[in-house]
């Protein structure tokens, strides 16, 4: 049964319940009962209402679209993010656009006035350098993995996994498997992930007394495979030895993995290796990677709840999220003995 222009007010009277609790229900906004929803989405499906989103945006002054600013969307763990986000939205009413940067400050800055003249709803922002973008009442932002330059603002949507418990699970899982000399691999422009999860590492190795070597520490421009395999390789041809290796992503702990194997290095024998994120490769590889497990779905749900209560102008408690992480053991640490 189908209500050519069925209106709000229209679905009010058929479920019995007041035009602002139906408003309530179809943004997934406010307080409401179980039985209450059901009854009104029981008129919408029957009458199968769709919501007017031009008329919305214009209410608004802004389309419902957002916008969504990832660093490379071929990354695995961005994507799992996007795809949330994506989906979220959707069920919300809510469309995304995904503006992919590749690290590149001058094509992000091109994105943004993209979306700013599209008339965005909100802003979610994916990893990356720290953003030059402040948040403002005119334009609800969030940050995942990511903080504002200069942040003054007490209610700030900023979300991330606690990296620095995955650094320091990273280096307590090293010591345990008997690892002493830990060589690590960090991106070199040391965004905010990078740095805590090194801070955290750094922690569990001043707690158990191990020095850290400086020559050991390594840094490489980008986060992939063939930046890590030349960085391992680099380093064994110096004759440094260590029998522990801490990555700050699963795929420089692949690079890495490729590099030990051509010299000839067992792994988990003679090295040790954790990565960070459990990506799928880190599961399907020939070796399966030990790994700090995030979030990445928690992440973009939790991203979309808290963007839309600020579009809606609710008080949010607690602006900052700290997701919980989680150390998976593999083969490239071995069994504790």
């Amino acid at each position: 049964m189908t209500m050519k222009g069925l209106s709000i007010k229209q679905i009010s009277e058929l479920s019995g319940v007041s035009t602002a609790t139906v408003s309530r229900v179809i943004n997934h906004n406010g307080r409401f009962s179980k039985e209450t929803e059901e009854r009104v989405l029981a008129v919408i499906q029957e009458y199968q209402y769709v919501p007017n989103m031009v008329a919305r945006g214009l209410r608004r002054n802004a389309s419902a679209i957002v916008g969504v600013i990832v660093p490379d969307i071929t990354n695995e763990f961005f994507a799992r993010i996007v795809l949330k986000i994506q989906m979220q939205l959707f069920e919300r009413n809510f469309s995304a656009v995904i503006c992919n940067t590749n690290e590149n400050e001058q094509l992000e800055s091109s994105h943004l006035q993209f979306l700013r003249a599209q008339n965005v709803s909100g802003l979610i922002f994916i990893s990356g350098n720290p953003s030059h973008v402040q948040p403002s009442e005119s334009l609800p932002t969030v940050f995942i993995d990511r903080r504002p330059k200069d942040v003054k603002a007490r209610d700030t949507i900023i979300i991330e996994s606690d990296n620095v418990h995955g650094g320091y699970l990273a280096g307590k899982a090293l010591l345990a498997h008997g690892a002493r000399r830990i060589a690590t691999i960090m991106d070199s422009r040391m965004h905010t992930a990078g740095q805590t999860r090194f801070m955290g590492f750094e922690k569990a190795m001043k707690e158990a007394h191990v020095p850290i070597d400086p020559h050991l520490q390594l840094q490489v421009p980008e986060i992939g495979f063939r930046a890590a395999h030349e960085c391992i390789l680099k380093l064994l041809d110096a004759g440094e030895s260590f029998d522990g290796l801490f990555c700050g992503t699963d795929w420089l702990a692949m690079g890495a993995l490729a590099a030990l194997h051509e010299r000839g290095v067992h792994v988990p024998t003679q090295v040790k290796v954790v990565g960070f994120d459990d990506v799928s490769i880190a599961t399907f590889s020939s070796k399966p990677i030990t790994t700090i497990r995030q979030d990445a779905e928690k992440m973009g749900e939790m991203a979309v709840d808290l963007l839309l209560m600020r579009i809606a102008g609710s008080k949010i408690e607690h602006p900052h999220r700290v997701l919980e992480v989680e150390l998976i053991q593999r083969a490239t640490t071995g069994i504790i003995s």
